[in-house]
């Protein structure tokens, strides 16, 4: 009686296998896409901050970022934003103010930016 009930359970097992198996291959394939960089989201980006209860909005076409403070459900305002064109165009900041740690505004950065030899 107890090969029986071994001999019983293999088979159940096995077709339980086999029924998984066929289930695996006849599910159509799904590829995975990578996300980041902007280009699956049309060059648009968000971040949010939990502790700072902030939103960042980077638009890496336009080249401008958006921070946005939260108000409550829903609720956003924008308190800063900001084209970088130039900031990443700026091949070498020592010297200027950006290596002293006092920041600069668009207008200073494209001043920099026009003030570096062009190729």
């Amino acid at each position: 009686m107890g090969e029986r009930k071994i001999w019983i359970e293999n088979v159940v097992l096995g077709a339980v296998l086999a029924l998984l198996a066929c289930v695996y291959v006849a599910m159509p394939e799904h590829k995975a896409h990578a996300a980041g960089g902007g280009w699956d989201t049309n060059g648009v980006m968000a971040v949010t901050t939990k502790a700072l209860e902030r939103l960042v909005l980077i638009d890496t076409n336009k080249q401008n970022i958006c921070v946005y403070k939260t108000l409550g459900a829903g609720q956003f305002r924008l308190v800063g934003a900001r084209s970088y064109k130039y900031d990443v165009e700026v091949k070498d900041s020592a010297g200027t103010a950006i290596e002293k740690g006092n920041g600069v505004t668009y207008v200073e950065m494209k001043k920099i930016y026009e003030s570096q030899p062009k190729k």
